[in-house]
C-alpha cells in the first residue's frame, strides 16, 4: 500500500513502519521546532526528547481520537513531553529559575483549555497518580491516561515556525530509518536516526 497524507494516520495505528517513516518526513521538522522552542533552557536533551516524542506518538497512537485534528495531537504530546523533561531534568540547569518559570507557565497554558474536571485529571496523570478510568460526565470520551486526555488540549502545531531540512538530510534521513525498522517492528530506538541532525546543528550553532 502506498503510504500518503490520506492514509498515513490510520497506517500509524496499524504500526505500519513506512508510515512512520512517511510521518517523521511530514511531521518531524515541526516537532523539532517545537521541542527547540520549550526546551531551549536544555539544548543537551533536545535531541533526547525528539526521540523520545516520537517514540510516545508510536506507543500511544491507539490514543488519538478521530473527532480531534491528527497535527494538533501530536503537537500537544510534543509539548507534554518537552514538560516532563523540564520537570525530570530541572536540576541540570544552570538557570533553574527560568525553567521552574517555564515549566509554570507551560502547564497553565496547557490546562487553559479544558474544563475543572479535566484539569484535575491532568495533573493527576502528570504526578503520575494511577486509577483505574476517568469518565467526564456528560461525554463519551473515556480517559485512561495522559494521552487520551492530551486530544482535548488545543495546540496548533503550525503556530511554530518550520525546521527546515534540506532534501539530501530527508533522504538520509529516511534510509537511516528504514534500515532501523529493519532490526524491530514496534518498539525502537530512533538515537541513531536524529544523531546526525542535531549533530549538525549543534556544529552550526558554534559557527
Amino acid at each position: 500500500m502506498k503510504i500518503c497524507k490520506e492514509n498515513y494516520v490510520s497506517q500509524l495505528r496499524l504500526h505500519n513502519g513506512k508510515a512512520l517513516e512517511f510521518f517523521v518526513m511530514e511531521q518531524g521538522e515541526r516537532l523539532i521546532s517545537i521541542i527547540r522552542k520549550h526546551l531551549f533552557t536544555l539544548p543537551h536533551l533536545q535531541q533526547e526528547c525528539l526521540l523520545d516524542t516520537i517514540r510516545s506518538i508510536w506507543n500511544h497512537i491507539d490514543s488519538f481520537h478521530y473527532k480531534n485534528e491528527f497535527d494538533n495531537w501530536i503537537g500537544t504530546v510534543a509539548r507534554y513531553r518537552c514538560l516532563k523533561f523540564l520537570q525530570t531534568h530541572q536540576k541540570e540547569a544552570t538557570i533553574a529559575w527560568l525553567i521552574e518559570k517555564e515549566i509554570a507557565e507551560e502547564k497553565e497554558v496547557m490546562v487553559s483549555c479544558l474544563n475543572p474536571k479535566e484539569q484535575e485529571l491532568f495533573y493527576r496523570f502528570y504526578v503520575g497518580e494511577t486509577f483505574v478510568t476517568a469518565n467526564q460526565k456528560g461525554s463519551d470520551i473515556v480517559y485512561h491516561n495522559m494521552y487520551d486526555l492530551l486530544n482535548r488540549i488545543d495546540t496548533d502545531i503550525f503556530e511554530y515556525e518550520r525546521e527546515q531540512l534540506a532534501a539530501e538530510e530527508k533522504e538520509e534521513l529516511c534510509r537511516q530509518l528504514q534500515s532501523l525498522l529493519k532490526e524491530k517492528k514496534r518498539r525502537f530506538s530512533l538515537k541513531k536516526y536524529f544523531g546526525a541532525y542535531f549533530h549538525k546543528v549543534a556544529f552550526m550553532a558554534v559557527l
